[in-house]
């Protein structure tokens, strides 16, 4: 456990106020406590509710194919090896705090519960390269089926498992484990498709080059274990990505600190979305997140940069005298004497022919032929909204129709192929909103930032849909720092970091 002194805490967090801090990878869950058991839904749950980044856990292959998460091979408290064993037995076991071993689907419902959490889901070594292919081509069936092929890092000590990976899904995150002190460089990595790299402490910390090379080539780098506060510095001044632990409960607070210092030291603008991040779909703003607003106002230039169009956003914020970057970049309002005024409003005339015709298509192949309204709301400004229950359905109707979005990202690709000259957004809680394909919401935030005099590095963004599709999306593929809102009711605690 963590023993160091306060003081020796300080001083590391002074000396990396302005490094990237590691993100916190707990390791099987967050089971360091009573009751909870490594790679168990509770141990999955205790992690989530901790608010950690990531979590990293094991899968195997039973006897009759069925996918299993457990550090294994060998149960604890049983003579089995769970490569060995079918279904039915895997599950008849108890494990030491009484939970019984999850299966993958089971794992995946309750990690999709926290979509910002990302998952690092380890393929074990298994007896042949044909079996490891098997456990490959599972996991990434079911991966697929419940669209967590984006919340997911394939991790592997088996080169040919994340080879396999590479193959069989194409752009997948992908990043091979190793202990031996012969490890491929940055360069081998980044040439097979590799996302990262996933080292040893032991061998990291004497050859801290391979850190620089890897984040010189764009990868992402992940040290293991980090279980005291020697290796947490050491993470901290060489801005590893993330930091693999078996006491995520000591680590947060040192990592939120060390981001909460670097932030407050280095940022100037605060860009945030609005639905689902300051309110509810389409509702107003309340009064508790007015006032972080109004908090956030006495230190940094606040702004909104949303899907909407300016003036909704406006009223939504009930007249709250703020500049707006609306419609993805296309249109740009602000407060002139206490006014509200566009001062800029771009239009593209889309092709409504196209949308008339494609989006008719994807209603009768996916059975969304029924809606209220009209099928398509069409923008002043060329952006267009593909309303799956139609323009005028109930709000209440909405909210319960796709939480999880898990229906449109069923047709996320084949919408993708089609309309592959404009950016494509899993919009709002029912529809697809389509821009000219220039503009996003990264690029949205780095004009305004670049026109105010603001480079990246002193801009933050506060979001709740970062996952690939989403609103937010670019901001997260354009490594842009944010902020992630999972509950806009939360938002006053979670921005406490700000202020």
């Amino acid at each position: 456990m963590f023993n160091k002194s306060v003081l020796f805490i300080a001083t590391v967090l002074s000396a990396a106020t302005l490094s990237a801090q590691p993100k916190i990878m707990s390791h099987r869950g967050f089971y360091a406590h009573h009751g909870s058991y490594e790679n168990t839904l509770t141990s999955l749950i205790g992690a989530q509710q901790l608010g950690v980044e990531a979590v990293e856990l094991d899968a195997h292959l039973t006897t009759d194919d069925s996918l299993m998460v457990l550090h294994g091979p060998k149960i604890v408290g049983t003579n089995y090896n769970i490569q060995q064993i079918d279904y039915k037995t895997a599950k008849s076991c108890v494990l030491p705090n009484g939970d019984h071993i999850p299966s993958l689907r089971e794992y995946f419902t309750q990690a999709k519960k926290t979509q910002s959490l990302t998952l690092f889901l380890e393929l074990k070594s298994h007896t042949t390269p044909q079996r490891e292919t098997q456990l490959v081509e599972k996991v990434l069936d079911m991966a697929k089926k419940m669209n967590m092929i984006d919340q997911t890092v394939f991790i592997s000590f088996s080169m040919h498992s994340c080879d396999e990976v590479l193959r069989l899904q194409p752009g997948a995150r992908v990043i091979p484990i190793t202990s031996s002190k012969t490890v491929p460089t940055a360069q081998q990595l980044k040439d097979k498709g590799y996302w990262g790299i996933s080292t040893y402490s032991g061998v990291l910390k004497d050859r801290p080059e391979l850190l620089e090379e890897a984040h010189n080539l764009g990868l992402v780098t992940v040290l293991w274990p980090v279980n005291d506060y020697d290796l947490a510095d050491y993470a901290i001044r060489h801005n590893v990505t993330y930091v693999s632990t078996d006491h995520p409960d000591s680590m947060k607070p040192l990592m939120d600190a060390v981001r909460s210092m670097k932030w407050k030291a280095q940022k100037k603008l605060v860009c945030f979305d609005l639905d689902g991040t300051l309110t509810q779909h389409k509702t107003q703003l309340t009064p508790a997140n007015k006032a972080v607003l109004d908090t956030l106002k006495t230190k940094y230039e606040v702004i909104m940069v949303g899907a909407g169009n300016c003036f909704r956003i406006y009223k939504q914020m009930n007249d709250y005298p703020i500049t707006i970057v609306g419609n993805y970049g296309m249109q740009e309002s602000q407060i002139v004497n206490g006014v509200f005024k566009i001062v800029r409003d771009d239009k593209i005339e889309p092709d409504r022919k196209f949308f008339d015709k494609n989006c008719n298509y994807l209603r009768k192949k996916y059975g969304y032929t029924q809606f209220k309204g009209d099928p398509l709301e069409f923008h002043e400004s060329g952006m267009v909204t593909f309303g799956l229950l139609g323009t005028e359905a109930d709000i209440s109707d909405k909210l319960i129709f796709d939480p999880d979005r898990s229906k449109r990202r069923a047709m996320y690709p084949e919408v993708l192929k089609i309309f592959k000259d404009y950016a494509v957004y899993i919009g709002g809680s029912s529809s697809f909103d389509f821009a000219p394909k220039q503009y996003n919401k990264f690029d949205a935030v780095m004009r305004y930032a670049q026109e105010h005099g603001y480079t990246e590095d002193q801009v933050i963004f506060v979001g709740d849909d970062f996952a690939d599709g989403g609103g937010d999306s670019h901001i997260r593929i354009c490594g842009m720092e944010y902020i992630q809102i999972d509950d806009y009711t939360k938002l006053p605690e979670k921005l406490k970091i700000l202020f």
